[in-house]
């Protein structure tokens, strides 16, 4: 296995909860959040991984407090106003979800990232933005649908998804919850999971470093079983 996943993907919860315990506006966690997920990104490209997702909204996220939801368009929306020190690191932005109930100021910013960045190839940053796993794959049979195909096969499947991207190596969810919440459901088949109690501020490099050594001590046989040389009594 290689030692260095090429695909990481992060369920970054826990913003809300740490806000909360300092007496500080939900909102302000989301802050503290992306200038979290700037930390883990620029991890990621020094150890050369080469996709980084992040669960930024979920479809289920719509259910919150007006307020907190349009503040995370916002802060979204001025994240992806970085377009000059994403090309500078070399970093493709893609995003996948649905847009159509997105704010128009915030699509507008996505496509303008999306065009700006295509050609970058040090890394691909996927932002998961009103993204759910099942309705990723209606959107995926739907597109089959009108496509006129009368079958495909799972990799043609595959292509049908938002973003035609490697399956994750390794998802990470932090928080403490241990569950993939409607998280690239298919994707994630043979993905290693690690669930981490911090939540997302209080991620550092110590913790990064942890998550990839429990990856690299994982054995991914996906389903073979090798001859490891002993009879089946030893």
């Amino acid at each position: 296995m290689s030692a260095i996943p090429c695909h990481v993907a992060f369920i970054m919860d826990g913003n809300g909860r740490w806000a909360v315990k300092r007496g500080l506006s939900r909102l302000k966690g989301h802050r503290e959040g992306i200038k979290k997920a700037e930390l883990v990104i620029d991890y990621c490209l020094r150890r050369g991984i080469e996709v980084v997702s992040l669960f930024v909204f979920s479809t289920e996220n719509w259910k919150r407090a007006e307020r907190e939801v349009a503040g995370l368009f916002k802060l979204a929306s001025r994240y992806l106003d970085n377009i000059a020190d994403f090309s500078k690191r070399g970093i493709r932005v893609v995003v996948s979800g649905d847009l159509s109930r997105l704010p128009e100021e915030l699509v507008l910013k996505i496509n303008k990232a999306e065009t700006a960045t295509v050609s970058n190839r040090v890394m691909t940053l996927n932002l998961c933005i009103n993204y759910g796993g099942r309705a990723e794959l209606t959107h995926a049979v739907n597109e089959i649908i009108r496509s006129g195909k009368n079958s495909v096969s799972e990799k043609e499947l595959g292509e049908f998804m938002y973003q035609n991207l490697p399956d994750p190596d390794l998802i990470v969810r932090t928080g403490g919850q241990m569950r993939l919440s409607n998280f690239l459901l298919f994707q994630s088949a043979y993905s290693e999971l690690v669930f981490s109690d911090t939540l997302w501020p209080d991620i550092d490099e110590k913790e990064l470093d942890g998550f990839l050594n429990i990856y690299q001590h994982r054995n991914r046989n996906f389903g073979e079983v090798r001859d490891t040389g002993k009879t089946v009594d030893g």
